[in-house]
């Protein structure tokens, strides 16, 4: 699979748009990514911005369902 195949397949969400997928604010967000045993997926960043591959919160939904 090549970069831009590997980049299509995974979409980035900006901090604002993590923020609306699970309630919470973005001060919410930056301890989850501080908090090892939360597993939450760490952001790309791109220009001091923070970017989070939808295909990482997605995995991390399952398997925080599967842990209920």
């Amino acid at each position: 699979m090549s970069l831009i195949e590997t980049e299509s397949a995974s979409k980035l969400l900006p901090t604002r748009q993590v923020c609306e997928r699970y309630g919470v604010s973005d001060r919410t967000i930056a301890r989850w990514e501080r908090d090892p045993d939360l597993r939450f997926p760490q952001p790309v960043t791109i220009n001091k911005r923070k970017y989070y591959p939808e295909s990482a919160l997605t995995a991390f939904d399952r398997a925080q369902a599967a842990q209920r």
